[in-house]
């Protein structure tokens, strides 16, 4: 298996946990508010976070890239489908986060989606 690109920061157990704990409040945070972007945006996060505690646990690295595409396949190297997911949410954090249109409910309920298998995911690496 190839080495993924970009810049890369280490980290433990004890870090992929704590990524954990943000993932979960994230998406816990997604679920409780109706805002499309709001969702959209903390679904997001809640992925970014997921993936951070998958490869943290998996591969003693998380990325630290601002090219998100760094982290997509960083986590390919642990799992293709929960990479594919991260993809997905992450082509439209710019949409949510940033720009004056807003989401559509329906891509802030695929955002929640994409956190939630992510999510469960790290929920099964990190829990014994």
């Amino acid at each position: 298996m190839s080495r993924a690109k970009g810049i890369r920061k280490p980290c433990d157990q004890t870090r992929a946990r704590q990524r954990l704990v943000d993932a979960r409040q994230f998406l816990e945070a997604a679920e409780l508010l109706d805002a499309p972007d709001v969702v959209a945006t903390n679904a997001i996060h809640a992925s970014i976070a997921a993936a951070d505690a998958i490869t943290c646990s998996a591969l003693g690295e998380r990325s630290a890239d601002s090219d998100h595409g760094a982290a997509v396949d960083l986590l390919r190297q642990v799992d293709a489908s929960l990479a594919a997911a991260l993809k997905r949410s992450l082509d439209r954090k710019t949409q949510a986060a940033y720009e004056s249109d807003d989401i559509s409910n329906s891509v802030a309920l695929s955002c929640v989606k994409w956190a939630k298998k992510l999510v469960t995911g790290a929920n099964r690496r990190l829990e014994t």
